[in-house]
């Protein structure tokens, strides 16, 4: 995958799925079963694909093979966790898919701080896209499965975020405009990464390693909240179980 087809892959499924759910009604059982599938997806292939390749051996540009600091990683593993914890306080969990309005007041207002803590959010997965030791001039410098489970946990969020907007009575304009914006902050944490390669950061591949080793934690957050919030009553049905098999067993095939 070059980098224009990965830049696809971040924004064209953000930008259907919230033109979607702008022109057709959605509800939230729909919602959730969408919700469910992603975060089972997303946990899986952080679990099969993501947690391995950040604790493996990683071979350097000159051959030279480099080992992975399996403490530090997993320090920065429980960090992106607290750290998605932080962006709660401001998205109020739109990560997760919910669709908050606290009182009739939210509705003669943008929420200004769902919407920045969303973007940072974003920001933050699009940085560790670019490999740890990527060559920019070769297409394994794109990390494959971070695009796929990015796809697949974007499509609901768009949706969260569209209806949010649409609740708070936003216009259209506005709401293309906030789904532009949205759809491009991972592709600019990525070009922030690819900067940094590009320009010789010193000790890039310790900077990569940590951001890689962030957004698998906050992936963890994600779809341990979405499984476990997205039940009624902490019941799960069959339509929502065979949407988490079915997330699983694709992470699977794809890993």
């Amino acid at each position: 995958m070059n980098t224009p087809l990965a830049i696809i892959c971040l924004i064209a499924p953000i930008l259907l799925s919230g033109l979607v759910a702008l022109k057709v009604s959605i509800n939230q059982t729909s919602l959730r079963l969408l919700l469910a599938f992603s975060a089972a997806y997303l946990f899986s292939v952080s679990i099969i694909h993501l947690l391995p390749e950040a604790f493996g051996h990683a071979p350097g540009h000159d051959g030279e093979t480099i080992v992975t600091n399996v403490k530090l990683t997993g320090l920065f593993i429980v960090l992106g966790f607290c750290l998605q914890l932080a962006l709660d306080t401001f998205s109020t969990g739109i990560e997760h898919g919910h669709v908050h309005l606290h009182s009739k007041d939210c509705h003669d207002h943008l929420p200004y701080g769902i919407i920045i803590g969303l973007m940072l959010h974003s920001f933050l997965e699009g940085l560790p896209i670019y490999n740890l030791n990527g060559d920019p001039e070769n297409s394994s410098a794109i990390n494959h499965q971070l695009i796929y489970g990015l796809v697949l946990h974007n499509i609901p969020i768009s949706i969260a975020f569209v209806l949010l907007l649409k609740e708070h009575k936003t216009k259209q304009t506005n709401i293309l405009l906030l789904l532009i914006g949205f759809s491009l902050m991972t592709p600019l944490g990525y070009f922030f990464s690819y900067s940094l390669q590009s320009f010789g950061l010193q000790n890039y591949h310790q900077y990569s390693q940590a951001a890689f080793a962030v957004v698998i934690g906050i992936f963890l957050h994600i779809s341990t909240a979405i499984l476990f919030e997205t039940s009624e009553h902490h019941k799960y049905n069959i339509a929502k179980i065979a949407m988490m098999i079915s997330g699983i067993v694709l992470a699977y095939l794809i890993s």
